[in-house]
């Protein structure tokens, strides 16, 4: 993106074009998705927390030439309208209740990539219904080194996970604006947004946000809501992972604070079937950082692993 005067445009890249809007109704609600169409196997694409599966097209247009993509806005997020209950969710599992029932309506199985906690929903998932994904591609996964997940626990466990650093940081988050502009203005080359490649951000706030009653503009996923979903982090997840059957590539930044090096050392001893490739000079978000890279790496997977 080229300086700060830039303005935010609906459509300001071809790739935001390349989308098919859909609704699918859940067991308690409707659920907002994308058919990005393509030739191959069907796969699907989960978002992070606090994204949209829109967020993603900018890669996704990479590889459609090889594989069938759709992707799932999660309960809070994006356009899916599907009610939240902060006081109600205390772990993961209505995030893979309803990926399991919407990825189940199409009545064949899935090739499951994920980012962030979108990754780690995609491998949960497999566990649970192994007939339903028939392999996983985990992009710098929130699989946290086993002394982070022991304090998350113990955060639980005295009621104080809120403070969490990123719930906490999450729900301080400002999330009504004036306008999209205003939003784009704030965001564009700061924070996590600083290394996006061109179109990424665009996305996000196209779907990632909405007008509110008195013509404001809002974070889709509300900042509480957001928090919430940190502070009820899955803190097991170790004892899930050698149970994994399925072809797994996992892609991660050499620069993430999540999924850190200690964390992927244990990975690979508990997996060793797993194949784990690591993007030079890259953050926690590596599909907006490398997308044409990790376009390659999925394509060549889901090519080598003889996926059709």
């Amino acid at each position: 993106m080229a300086g700060m005067k830039k303005r935010f445009r609906k459509s300001s890249s071809g790739s935001l074009k390349m989308k098919s809007d859909h609704t699918f109704n859940g067991k308690d609600g409707c659920f907002h998705y994308i058919d990005w169409g393509g030739n191959g196997p069907l796969m699907h694409f989960a978002h992070a927390t606090g994204l949209c599966a829109h967020s993603y097209t900018p890669l996704v247009r990479q590889i459609t030439d090889q594989v069938h993509v759709v992707g799932m806005d999660a309960r809070g997020h994006g356009k899916t309208t599907a009610p939240t209950d902060i006081q109600k969710l205390q772990n993961w599992d209505p995030f893979i209740d309803d990926l399991d029932l919407f990825l189940s309506s199409f009545q064949k199985p899935f090739i499951a990539v994920g980012h962030s906690r979108g990754a780690v929903i995609s491998m949960l998932l497999a566990l649970r219904r192994p007939e339903l994904i028939r392999a996983l591609i985990l992009i710098d996964p929130t699989i946290l080194p086993f002394w982070v997940m022991w304090l998350v626990y113990l955060a639980k466990l005295t009621g104080l996970n809120r403070y969490i650093p990123i719930a906490a940081t999450a729900a301080k988050r400002n999330g009504t604006w004036p306008d999209r502009d205003t939003i784009y203005r704030a965001y564009q080359n700061k924070g996590m947004f600083k290394t996006w490649q061109d179109g990424f951000l665009e996305a996000y706030l196209q779907d990632g946000t909405c007008e509110n009653e008195n013509g404001q503009v809002r974070l889709s996923c509300n900042p509480a809501w957001e928090s919430r979903c940190f502070a009820v982090y899955p803190h097991t997840l170790w004892r899930s992972i050698p149970l994994i059957q399925q072809p797994v590539l996992v892609l991660y930044g050499e620069k993430t604070d999540t999924f850190t090096p200690r964390a992927v050392k244990r990975f690979q001893s508990k997996l060793p079937h797993s194949k784990i490739r690591c993007f030079k000079n890259t953050s926690h978000f590596v599909p907006m950082e490398k997308p044409l890279e990790t376009a390659r790496a999925i394509c060549s997977f889901v090519s080598e692993a003889q996926i059709s």
